[in-house]
């Protein structure tokens, strides 16, 4: 072999080497790339997952205040309108509670004046990858959480048909259904949510007022067909 011919060699051995190197590092930051998109879908996929929630929960208190003033205007029997309006109270408290939570979360719920979820304040999240995990979560929620605002108000208006004890019966029923259906979703949340101390708070003090008022409810749905 020549001189020339291993200098040649040589060289095109260390140049193949560096090349090697280059696309062995390539890899590796592609792979981190990958990696760090999967955890950015995940954190985006959590944050949706949350916004869903906390709309949910803003759902449930917008109807029970909407029933609490109909039964504070329709009601007859005084224990029933007194009721209604410590129900009313108690979920207009919930729902600031909620909105103050979001608020200091950057979460933009619409749902919180009864509306639909639209977005999040992505600011500091960063991350193509958190975007994509969250825009893809949140598909359907607005529609979804629309129907369930509309199955509400065709409740509400059913309810406003009915007069005198007939009216009171029915509130009664219709919220004693619904506070049991809510303590169900603050459950969820609780377990769900065991690791946020501030979140956790504000849902463990929920359900606490709103078991107390299933409680209220059926003991006056019983009095009422003593009547």
């Amino acid at each position: 072999m020549s001189k020339a011919n291993w200098k040649t060699r040589a060289v095109t051995a260390a140049v193949m080497t560096g090349l090697m190197g280059f696309s062995a590092h390539a890899n590796d930051e592609e792979k981190q790339q990958k990696h760090e998109m999967k955890q950015g879908k995940a954190v985006g996929e959590a944050a949706a997952k949350r916004v869903q929630y906390v709309g949910k929960l803003a759902v449930f208190n917008n109807r029970q205040i909407k029933l609490a003033r109909l039964a504070e205007q329709q009601a007859t029997d005084p224990q029933v309108k007194q009721f209604a309006t410590r129900l009313r109270e108690d979920h207009e408290n919930s729902q600031s509670q909620l909105r103050t939570w979001a608020q200091a979360q950057k979460l933009q719920i619409s749902a919180l004046s009864d509306s639909n979820v639209t977005s999040e304040d992505q600011t500091g999240t960063g991350g193509s990858g958190v975007q994509q995990g969250y825009q893809e979560k949140m598909k359907g929620t607005g529609e979804k959480l629309g129907k369930a605002i509309d199955q509400s108000n065709e409740e509400i208006t059913k309810l406003q048909e009915k007069e005198g004890p007939e009216f009171d019966k029915a509130f009664l029923t219709r919220i004693a259904e619904d506070q049991k259906k809510g303590k169900e979703v603050l459950k969820e949340g609780r377990k769900e949510y065991k690791n946020d101390a501030t979140f956790l708070a504000l849902l463990s003090d929920t359900e606490r007022v709103v078991s107390g008022n299933e409680t209220q409810a059926k003991e006056l749905e019983k009095q009422m067909k003593k009547k």
